[in-house]
């Protein structure tokens, strides 16, 4: 797809391998996006509801944020979307561009709860819903790690698998950086109270947290150690 051919050239040099970069590349995607008209319109149409109070009980209206979050990852080109979310950062500004790719998506509205649900009732309620069950089925297809692959993915494609990452956000399931140090994933929920079930929560967990497939691009970010 034109998406999966614009999104693998960001991360990759001419030669075909991840291209590493010393710059700080989510200052540079901010600024681009901004001086994008697209760009620049969908990402104030999803920080505005992200950030508006509605009562003193409620930070925000979380669905109208799930909403205008979709609306910028399909409506805005990959090089400027996935250009904010996949940005690498700098040796000499490695905690503060962290933490601020980390809010690209204002998870205080849209990934931040109260209290955690455990995953599996997660993935419960996100099959309820027809845009997030086909988006995190798409992500289980594209994300399936395969170790004797060159790329880590079973479809020798990351690029795919960070689409389909992409895709989720905007729904229950979706997914952020867990803390700004780390590149590591997950969506906002974790394995307590699932019983017998744990086992089968954790494995659900960390397709997320502990993928190759998905952890590939690590190598084109500065975090990765």
């Amino acid at each position: 797809c034109s998406h999966c051919t614009e999104l693998t050239d960001l991360f990759l040099s001419s030669s075909g391998e991840p291209a590493i970069t010393r710059e700080n590349t989510c200052l540079n995607a901010a600024k681009a996006c901004n001086l994008n008209d697209t760009c620049k319109k969908y990402r104030s149409a999803y920080v505005t509801p992200c950030t508006t109070r509605v009562s003193n009980a409620n930070l925000c209206n979380k669905r109208k944020c799930h909403k205008a979050l979709r609306q910028f990852f399909d409506k805005v080109p990959p090089k400027h979307s996935y250009g904010l979310l996949f940005c690498s950062c700098p040796p000499g500004d490695q905690a503060g561009c962290m933490e601020r790719r980390r809010q690209t998506i204002v998870p205080i509205c849209s990934y931040d709860d109260k209290e955690k649900p455990n995953c599996l009732s997660l993935q419960v309620s996100c099959k309820t819903n027809y845009i997030c069950r086909s988006r995190l089925a798409d992500f289980f297809a594209n994300c399936q790690p395969e170790s004797r692959s060159m790329s880590g993915c079973i479809k020798e494609n990351y690029a795919d698998c960070l689409l389909a990452y992409s895709g989720l956000i905007g729904t229950v399931m979706t997914p952020n950086y867990l803390k700004s140090s780390s590149i590591s994933v997950s969506p906002s929920c974790d394995c307590s109270g699932t019983g017998n079930n744990k086992e089968e929560c954790e494995k659900f967990l960390n397709f997320f947290r502990d993928n190759a497939c998905l952890s590939k691009y690590c190598m084109t970010l500065d975090c990765c150690t």
